[in-house]
């Protein structure tokens, strides 16, 4: 049995933060809260409140700060091929450095 998870659910403190190394494709989805997020390279900064969400556009690190309590899920791009398959071997990801929602 393969098991993937693509996706993972995290809750920060006011001003806490995420980082994603790497993360292009990804989706960040605010579940509560408004998060403040910085692009490695990009040179506009957003700021992305419940229900809403933003894909990130580039390699490099991505810092997720929380401007109130905030809940969010990180989703992974999706990496299956032309007909639907998964890779059969995927390399770790660091995903982040947060306190997973209980």
């Amino acid at each position: 049995m393969q098991i993937e998870i693509t996706r993972s659910t995290f809750t920060l403190t006011p001003a806490g933060l995420l980082a994603v190394q790497d993360g292009a494709g990804s989706r960040i989805v605010v579940r509560s809260g408004v998060l403040w997020i910085t692009q490695e390279g990009d040179v506009k900064d957003s700021i992305v409140g419940p229900g809403e969400e933003l894909t990130i556009r580039k390699s490099g690190r991505t810092v997720i700060t929380a401007l109130e309590a905030a809940c969010l899920t990180l989703i992974e791009p999706d990496t299956r091929d032309s007909i639907g398959h998964a890779p059969l071997c995927r390399a770790p990801r660091r995903a982040a450095e947060a306190v997973v929602c209980a």
